[in-house]
């Protein structure tokens, strides 16, 4: 069996997340981050790599710091799962778009995006891959606007809310996007917002990528249509609670088989 990592996990949370199955919570996200982030600071991991990580989380007693779905799967399938990620074939992966897919963060729309390139210029930090950690946590996202679900009472007397709390999972986020204290945040709303249509991407990443007529330097077009030719799992064109059930059903398919 793989390692023990060098650390404890935290806490378990309280109150706990009821969520979609599948879906990794936000303490889920607090273990895994840190782990994927010891490994791949620059985000880029082996596809072997990452279910070396996975199975040291799933190692970890009493952390519950995978799915209950996850700890069923063969190494094989968990292999097959992670694959899924690789866009180019070649045993590489960003672990971040994995965290992104994997928490069912909506997609933003295009004045969501807008809205946030407003409050960076009314701080005066300019959109970049260096914002300060400060300034990014003080903003307004389309995935924590809507205030901390309420706190309920379970019927074993443990404290649950139905979703994610709101103000941890922008945390996980952004220490998933944070590199030696900065936000990488145009990294974060490409990844958030890219779609499986070129035409919708680069409508939806004008904000990010083009100047104020719409236009693009060649570097910026090139990303925008890397951004565009997405995973197998989001370029389906599904939804993102449809595509999590989808990346299951892919990895846990028999392999050569018509699964």
């Amino acid at each position: 069996p793989p390692p023990h990592p060098p650390y404890p996990p935290p806490p378990p949370p309280d109150p706990r997340e009821v969520l979609e199955p599948l879906r990794l919570s936000t303490y889920q996200l607090s273990v895994l981050i840190p782990m994927l982030q010891g490994a791949a600071p620059s985000a880029i991991l082996s596809v072997e790599s990452c279910v070396s990580i996975l199975q040291q989380a799933a190692a970890l007693a009493g952390s519950r710091a995978l799915p209950h779905a996850w700890l069923s799967l063969l190494p094989s399938q968990l292999s097959s799962l992670v694959s899924l990620f690789d866009r180019h074939g070649c045993g590489l992966i960003d672990w971040r778009r994995l965290a992104l897919a994997l928490c069912d963060i909506p997609r933003p729309t295009p004045q969501q995006v807008s809205a946030i390139l407003k409050e960076l210029s009314d701080v005066g930090d300019p959109l970049s891959n260096k914002v300060g950690l400060g300034v990014a946590s003080s903003l307004h996202y389309w995935f924590a606007s809507s205030g901390e679900p309420p706190v309920k009472e379970g019927p074993d007397g443990v404290p649950y809310v139905e979703g994610h709390r709101e103000r941890a999972l922008l945390d996980a986020v952004l220490s998933a996007f944070t590199l030696e204290g900065r936000v990488q945040m145009v990294d974060m709303l490409s990844y958030a917002s890219a779609s499986p249509s070129v035409a919708d991407a680069l409508i939806q990443l004008q904000g990010v990528y083009g100047d104020e007529k719409g236009g693009y330097t060649c570097a910026e077009l090139a990303k925008v249509f890397m951004l565009a030719t997405l995973p197998v799992p989001e370029a389906t064109g599904l939804d993102r609670k449809s595509m999590v059930e989808r990346v299951f059903l892919a990895a846990l398919a028999p392999q050569g088989g018509e699964g």
